[in-house]
This record gives structure tokens, C-alpha cells and sequence, in this order.
């Protein structure tokens, strides 16, 4: 399994930084990917969100969203995500720690590698 992240440069919205698909590479999925996760910019500035694919669901107080990504362990959790134990919780939350912390080392990345210098009777040339 290999995760994939597609910068967006300049895209809308101006604050997704970045889709995120995870590529199968081995076993019954290989050959396939699983969209829908994205890296946002922190509306309080702190670090980035990392949101995964979610369904809502109407209730008596409004409209409530639950998250596909769960653990695959069942602990009695109801669709809705209510009484999830705190292990289930800490595997989404190690994911979602993982893509930000990749995305932060990939947004940190010159655009552009550096082109070497070449040498021509002693001198460099400049670089671009």
C-alpha cells in the first residue's frame, strides 16, 4: 500500500492543500486506489486537517456527519460512530497524524530541484 498526495497549486478551493489516495499494490485490491481523503488549511492556523470520506445523517437536532474510516475490529459501535472505544479512535487518529506529517515533509519540498552547475573551463555557470 502506498499513500499518494496531489498537490493543489493554485486549485479550488483556495484551502485544500492536497487530495490524498491510498494505491494497493499487493492482494485483492492491487491495481486499485481509494480516493476521498484531502489536507486542509487550519481555519485557527494551526496545523493542517486532514478530513476523510463521511456520511451524513439527519437527526431530531440537525444534520450529523460520521467517518468511513473506522476501525476494522468490532467493538459494538453503532453506525453513527456513538460509544466508539478509545483504541478504534487512536488508529484514525494515528492515520490522520501520519498523512499530515507526510504532507508537512512533501509541502516542504522546493518546487523545482536544484540544477547542478556546469563546468566549462573552470567556471560554473549559473543556476536557474
Amino acid at each position: 500500500m502506498r499513500v499518494h498526495y496531489v498537490l493543489n497549486h493554485g486549485g479550488t478551493p483556495a484551502s485544500k492543500l492536497a487530495d490524498v489516495e491510498i494505491h494497493f499494490e499487493e492482494g485483492l485490491l492491487a491495481g486499485l486506489k481509494l480516493v476521498g481523503c484531502s489536507v486542509w488549511r487550519s481555519k485557527k492556523g494551526d496545523a493542517p486537517t486532514v478530513l476523510v470520506p463521511s456520511r451524513s445523517y439527519a437527526t431530531a437536532g440537525g444534520v450529523r456527519y460520521y467517518e468511513l474510516l473506522r476501525s476494522s475490529v468490532d467493538g459494538g459501535a453503532s453506525a453513527a460512530g456513538n460509544g466508539e472505544d478509545p483504541a478504534a479512535k487512536l488508529a484514525v487518529r494515528r492515520f490522520k497524524d501520519y498523512v499530515r506529517d507526510e504532507y508537512r515533509k512533501i509541502a516542504a519540498l522546493p518546487d523545482e530541484p536544484p540544477v547542478p552547475a556546469e563546468r566549462s573551463g573552470g567556471k560554473k555557470a549559473a543556476a536557474r
